[in-house]
């Protein structure tokens, strides 16, 4: 098993995203305003896909907002994104401490 500090290293060689994002914020109109849909990335999805996925179902979650606010959907006026900091450091400590946990589990045949 390599040290802490070994696989630290190595993962900072590779470590390239320095942020996430955290939500996607839908702008859609009706004929007399604009409304904003929030919608959380909860399950932290990886960037690409959540952005992909807001973009093939943002006119469903528009109209379904503008139901339940009792609008009338008439089309998107924008997307966007918002994003956070990742801490890094927090991130693999947690990451080293279940992959430790996992190789010891398995030394003990558990």
């Amino acid at each position: 098993m390599l040290s802490y500090n070994e696989t630290k290293a190595r993962a900072w060689e590779h470590y390239e995203d320095s942020e996430r994002i955290t939500k996607a914020v839908i702008t859609w109109v009706d004929a007399e305003y604009e409304y904003d849909l929030e919608v959380e990335n909860e399950d932290r999805w990886g960037d690409e896909g959540f952005a992909e996925w807001i973009n093939e179902n943002a006119e469903e979650l528009a109209r379904e907002d503008a139901k339940e606010k009792g609008k009338t959907f008439e089309e998107i006026d924008r997307i966007s994104f918002e994003t956070e900091s990742i801490d890094f450091d927090e991130a693999f400590d947690n990451e080293y401490a279940n992959y430790a946990d996992f190789e010891r589990d398995m030394m003990n045949d558990r």
